[in-house]
């Protein structure tokens, strides 16, 4: 099959207020399945934003959340995609999860920390590349925030031919246009559906508020905006990856990078 209904709440996540956000994660695992989504996509760190430091009662509550979320996507055999704390470090990393119908996967850490906020100080960093996970409604690929604006970063969904590109984000106002590049440049280089999930709201650190657009973008393998959301609603979308397929035939890009000695798989 090749079309896929797919959501993405980009929802006004609340500082330290795990259950808070979990309500809302959770209505929107209700809507996106009663609209025949197969996967929803929520904004980075969706159980507790960021915090100056994370205790070990916040990582707890966290952790629970995450289970309650699993537990009932699974019931509606929807896939859910977000990031946490997570970890068993003295300091938590931000960590990638698949939840609900693909499995309670943890496969990758933010690796590029967003260092004009100092988010080193709250988090480790990630070692690992992105992974590509086989899902039931393909192939995903999918990274946070800051990673966007790294080719380097996103390019194993170009390695692993992988679907769908995804990115968990609390990517601020005065840089949301470059927001909404990054996320159409990624898809057109990598030739793949890409929905990035960019939470609303104000929130900041040491007192530093910032202000969220509640973006969430469905974009093509030609980098068209085909849907999206700008007010913190919920985004319902249809991707189809013959489309995919249709330009990855049409310009050979993967062919083209191993031809030229430019295709850098570890």
């Amino acid at each position: 099959m090749h079309k896929h209904k797919i959501a993405a709440f980009p929802f006004d996540v609340r500082p330290g207020e795990v259950a808070t956000n979990l309500r809302s994660a959770l209505a929107a695992v209700e809507q996106a399945a009663s609209s025949g989504a197969e996967l929803l996509v929520l904004p980075e760190k969706w159980t507790t934003s960021f915090l100056p430091s994370f205790s070990t009662a916040m990582r707890e509550d966290s952790e629970a959340a995450l289970m309650e979320l699993h537990k009932f996507a699974l019931s509606k055999d929807l896939t859910v995609v977000g990031s946490a704390p997570g970890g068993d470090g003295d300091k938590p990393s931000n960590e990638l999860h698949f939840l609900g119908a693909a499995g309670d996967l943890r496969p990758y850490r933010k690796r590029m920390l967003f260092s004009p906020t100092g988010e080193g100080r709250q988090v480790n960093r990630g070692t690992e590349m992105p992974a590509t996970i086989e899902t039931p409604i393909g192939k995903v690929c999918a990274l946070i925030c800051y990673d966007l604006r790294f080719p380097e970063v996103c390019r194993p969904a170009l390695y692993d031919q992988a679907d769908l590109l995804v990115c968990c984000a609390q990517w601020p106002n005065p840089r949301v246009s470059i927001f909404e590049l990054m996320s159409r440049s990624r898809a057109a280089e990598n030739q793949l559906w890409t929905i990035s999930c960019n939470r609303a709201g104000i929130a900041g650190l040491d007192e530093k508020l910032m202000e969220f657009p509640g973006m969430a973008l469905c974009v093509d393998p030609l980098g068209e905006i085909s849907a999206r959301v700008d007010d913190g609603s919920l985004l319902i979308c249809e991707v189809d990856y013959a489309q995919a397929d249709k330009v990855r035939k049409i310009l050979p890009l993967a062919r083209d990078l191993q031809k030229a000695g430019l295709w850098a798989r570890d």
